[in-house]
Order: C-alpha cells, then sequence, then structure tokens
C-alpha cells in the first residue's frame, strides 16, 4: 500500500498536470447510488451484429442532434466528490455559423465559447485565449462532435435498452472498448432527437468512475438570443498553441500505445511549482487523452503511482523517468510508461 506522503504528492502532482483536485480520483461516482455500477463491460460481447449496427446509427444521431440543434442546457459533471454545474448553448445561424457556449455556475468563473472552427476561452486566472478546434474541451468528449467511424477501430457501439432520463423517453447505448486498455462508456440519447442527455465513464470492474447528467433541455426553433450576443462580441487573439514550449530536447519513441491514439502535440517546457524541465507528448483517441512527460531531471524520479478516474504513474527507466497522467486503467499507463525509449 502506498505511504501517505506519495498519495500526497501524486494528488499533487495531478493537480498541476491535469488541472484536477485529487478528490476526481475517488473510485465511484454516486450521483445516483443505484446506478454506482454497470455490468462489467471490457469483457461482454454484443448480443448481435445488429445491436452494433443500432449502436453505430444512434451515435451518429447524437452526433447530428450536438451539431444541427438549437438547444439551451444545464447539466452537472460529477468526478468523485468534485461536483461541478454548467450551462450549455448551442445553435446555428441563418447564415451556417455554428455557435456554442459552456460556462461554470459555480467556482471560478469560466466561459468557453465556439464559432464553427474557432474556441476562444476566457478564465480569471490567465489571459483570454482562442485556438482553432472542432469542439469545445470540456466535460463532453470530442468524438461525440464527429462521426462514429473515428472511434470505430476502437470502441464497439451497442444498443441496449430503454430508459427514462429528464422525463424523456431514453435510448441506452454502451461503448465497448475492443481491447483492455481503456475505460467504457454508457450513454442515454433522447429518443426523439438523439440528444445526450446522460454519460458515465465505466471502470473494467463496472464501477462508475465519472457521470455527465442533464438537468434542464429546451428546443427551440430560433437560436437563443445568448449565443447570438456572443457573436457579435468581440473574441480574444487566435494562437497557434497556447500551451507551446519550445523544441523538444531528445528524439524519443513510443513504441507502444492503444489502438487508435495518435499524438496532437509535443514540446518541451518546464512544469509548474516543480521547474522540472520535461519533453512532453500528448496523445488521444478521440474520447480521452494521455499525457507522457520525460524527463532527465532526478528529481522527476520519485516513484509515483495514483489510481482513480485521472490517473498517474512514474517509470524509472535506466537515465530518465517517465510520468504518464490519464484517462485510462493503470496497467495501460504502466505499459506506455515502459514503452518510451531513445
Amino acid at each position: 500500500m502506498m505511504q501517505t506522503r506519495n498519495v500526497m504528492l501524486a494528488g499533487a502532482v495531478l493537480a498541476w498536470l491535469c488541472s484536477l483536485p485529487a478528490a476526481a480520483g475517488q473510485a465511484q461516482s454516486r450521483l445516483e447510488p443505484s446506478a454506482s455500477q454497470e455490468p462489467t463491460t471490457q469483457s461482454t460481447s454484443p448480443n448481435t451484429v445488429q445491436q452494433e449496427r443500432d449502436g453505430a446509427t444512434w451515435f451518429d444521431r447524437m452526433q447530428q442532434a450536438l451539431r444541427t440543434q438549437n438547444f439551451s442546457a444545464s447539466l452537472v459533471h460529477v468526478q468523485g466528490q468534485r461536483v461541478e454545474l454548467f450551462r450549455w448553448l448551442h445553435g446555428r445561424t441563418e447564415d451556417g455559423v455554428e455557435l456554442e457556449l459552456l460556462f461554470s455556475l459555480n467556482g471560478p468563473d469560466i466561459y468557453l465559447v465556439r464559432q464553427n472552427q474557432q474556441v476562444s476561452y476566457f478564465h480569471p486566472m490567465i489571459s483570454p485565449y482562442s485556438l482553432r478546434a472542432q469542439a469545445l474541451f470540456g466535460p463532453i468528449p470530442t468524438a461525440f462532435y464527429e462521426s462514429f467511424d473515428r472511434i470505430s477501430p476502437s470502441y464497439s457501439a451497442v444498443a441496449m435498452g430503454g430508459g427514462r432520463v429528464l422525463d424523456r423517453p431514453a435510448q441506452h447505448i454502451r461503448l465497448v472498448p475492443k481491447d483492455q486498455q481503456r475505460f467504457g462508456y454508457s450513454l442515454w440519447l433522447d429518443r426523439e432527437t438523439g440528444m445526450l442527455l446522460r454519460m458515465a465513464t465505466v471502470a473494467p470492474t463496472g464501477d462508475i468512475l465519472e457521470q455527465v447528467q442533464l438537468t434542464s433541455l429546451d428546443f427551440s426553433t430560433e437560436i437563443q438570443t445568448d449565443l447570438l450576443q456572443v457573436q457579435d462580441s468581440p473574441m480574444p487573439p487566435l494562437v497557434r498553441d497556447p500551451d507551446a514550449g519550445s523544441a523538444l530536447q531528445h528524439e524519443w519513441r513510443q513504441t507502444w500505445l492503444p489502438e487508435g491514439f495518435s499524438r496532437v502535440r509535443a514540446n518541451h517546457h518546464r512544469l509548474p511549482m516543480t521547474g522540472i524541465a520535461a519533453d512532453y507528448f500528448l496523445y488521444t483517441d478521440g474520447m480521452t487523452r494521455v499525457s507522457v512527460y520525460v524527463s532527465q531531471d532526478p528529481r522527476a524520479s520519485t516513484n509515483l503511482q495514483y489510481e482513480g478516474l485521472e490517473s498517474l504513474y512514474t517509470h524509472r527507466h535506466r537515465d530518465f523517468s517517465v510520468t504518464v497522467v490519464g484517462r485510462l486503467p493503470m496497467e495501460t499507463l504502466q505499459r506506455i510508461a515502459a514503452s518510451v525509449a531513445r
């Protein structure tokens, strides 16, 4: 069992690496006690090919709803003992401009605004900035804004039974990983529109690690006034990469990654709080992200391991250390860390 000081240190590292508190690593969400566990997704095969076809069709209906519907919603995002409330608006103008707004209702006053493929971030602790992106980076996975083909190499979409969510008839689909290297997901979609109503991140054990639940949802034929005001407001300057550092210091090779993961960022920078210099790599499969930090600084060689929704693992090689942080099973992080080579 990990010593208390190492657990505290791991939690601190998670906080400055991922901007998430250590409390987010609690094993289960208790938003709904009756839904604290799901059947194990990794070991369950779809009953029929038709279930997979239906699941993919429902996923694409959700994607279309997220892209085309004019809606105003409130949602609660639960990670362990951390609970966040958001307001979420989306619409399309008469000339085809897609607008989306997500802002927090508790804690720091954070706003995210998307106009087509430009996303602007407003946070009280940093200067606002804009960047090119297909979707907002928030509680809704970016893969939900693309067709199911984007994640089909790594997940099966399986249509399950029906249910009732937010006083609406709902279709339950499960995103079942095709390997043992990642978490699964359960989605509940509005039967009438395909709109996402609820999402749960499910561990290989069946424990629910995270939940997103809409608490209100309204559709309209006209775009929301708040969105039109956003369109008329000046946005911060477009930057190439707000987290860009200098060029990589060494030529590292990532000899293994789970199927479907690709690199979206690589740079060299000093980490906050510690000042440790590291080469940094960010990978995604569309549903989740994983960060890899490679450093030759002796201070980075401390053995750390923290398991939860956002897990952390440090692996010591002969003359460098690798720290991996991400929403993946611990065994996957360990294999990623061990597979970094010169």
